[in-house]
């Protein structure tokens, strides 16, 4: 019976999301260090979004440095084997003994410093993807949803990476995993993303303003016939807060629209 699948379906839904919550909670626990659940997120309450961005900042910047420290101290290691092996190929067993000892103390003190600045910086970097990742703008979430939709699930969304120099860049996540840069992406793809973008913007405008309607020419002139198709279901997907008029000089395209839309679109022929 319909209404037994659709029941069926639903507590399938409640039991992966149970599933995905304690997987997650099972990440915090092992990032929290011992802390509470709920003292972490009377802390994050209390600390300001500017705050926690200043500190990630300062944990950067403090990374950075100890990557540099870590460079210094690879190099006096190094130094210092060199002047080991110097010593063993020497004369003066005593003496040489004695420096040899020396230089092993001072190799291991730079060993174990270089491995907790190593580990530290490992660290940091796991905190601020962790930040970024949980700061997502709720119009590049809702633009990728849009692009999974246009792509047939080709793509699962968007992702915001950034560059060696810390500037966000856009690229879409692969279904399978991975990102794929737009550069990497062909032109039907590309366009298919900036038209998810598009409607992520309108349909954001229409939530705090009133709406407007969007007229497109001629949007699918780079799609295929299945693209086409899955364009045609992101505009009705906005349809309950955009009223989206699409002009179009090609007669299959009205054929695809009746076909998967059927009642819930007028084809209107100029």
């Amino acid at each position: 019976m319909p209404e037994i699948e659709a029941l069926f379906g639903r507590l399938s839904a409640r039991e992966s999301l149970r599933g995905e919550l304690l997987r997650l909670r099972g990440s915090l626990a092992g990032a929290a260090d011992g802390l509470p659940e709920a003292e972490l997120r009377g802390g994050l309450e209390a600390l300001p979004p500017e705050a926690i961005e200043a500190e990630l900042a300062r944990l950067a910047l403090e990374a950075e440095e100890q990557a540099e420290r870590g460079q210094v101290i690879f190099a006096d290691r190094d130094r210092a084997e060199r002047r080991r092996a110097e010593l063993e190929g020497g004369t003066g067993a005593e003496l040489a003994l004695a420096e040899r000892k020396a230089a092993e103390a001072d190799l291991q003190a730079a060993a174990r410093s270089w491995a907790v600045l190593r580990l530290a910086g490992l660290m940091l970097g796991q905190a601020v993807a962790r930040h970024r990742a949980g700061q997502q703008d709720p119009l590049l979430a809702r633009a990728g949803a849009l692009f999974c939709a246009m792509t047939g699930g080709g793509f699962s969304g968007l992702a915001q990476t950034y560059d060696e120099a810390d500037t966000p860049r856009l690229a879409g996540q692969r279904a399978g995993g991975g990102l794929v840069q737009i550069e990497g992406m062909s032109e039907g793809t590309r366009d298919q993303l900036y038209l998810a973008l598009r409607l992520a913007y309108l349909e954001d405008y229409a939530g705090r303003a009133e709406p407007a309607p969007f007229i497109g020419d001629d949007l699918f002139s780079t799609f295929d016939e299945v693209r086409t198709g899955h364009g045609l279901d992101a505009l009705a997907a906005i349809g309950e807060r955009v009223q989206p008029i699409l002009f179009t000089h090609h007669r299959h395209v009205a054929d695809i629209a009746r076909d998967r839309l059927g009642a819930a679109v007028d084809v209107v022929a100029l």
